[in-house]
């Protein structure tokens, strides 16, 4: 039983950490909460996204400081809180190699709305606007030039 206790921690600090999004009752107020981790969102956001087909990075750069640098860290190099017991390690998001995809556009906007199986990197549709998705995936993009 004691090999299992780290394993079971470790798991349940990723799950928290990166992921869980609402629960299955629906409790989250969508309007006012657009961040898995609660973090309001203002309208300019998804306007500023919306207005730039959805792939604004100044706002997709806030998407992502809300939802994705607990794992993937402020830098995208892989080193966030959360990253320590991960395996395999979150993305190396500067390096220019895609685990899941070309690093194209549509190749990475795939992986955030459906995750990257084999890795604890979940799907955000649902949990994030496809506007918001696009913003954010145009910013990961970015990372990597």
């Amino acid at each position: 039983m004691r090999f299992f206790a780290p394993a079971l921690v470790a798991l349940v600090v990723s799950l928290a950490a990166c992921g869980g999004g609402p629960d299955e009752a629906g409790d989250v107020d969508e309007a006012a909460t657009d961040g898995l981790d609660g973090t309001v969102m203002d309208g300019a956001a998804d306007t500023a996204a919306s207005a730039a087909g959805g792939g604004s990075t100044a706002s997709g750069a806030a998407i992502y400081n809300a939802n994705c640098a607990t794992c993937h860290g402020e830098g995208g190099r892989g080193d966030g809180p959360a990253a320590v017991g991960l395996e395999p390690p979150p993305a190396d998001l500067t390096d220019g190699v895609w685990v899941t995809g070309d690093g194209s556009l549509p190749a990475i906007v795939n992986v955030v709305a459906n995750g990257s199986p084999g890795t604890a990197m979940i799907g955000w549709k649902g949990t994030l606007s496809d506007a918001e998705i696009n913003a954010v995936s145009a910013h990961i993009q970015s990372l990597g030039r």
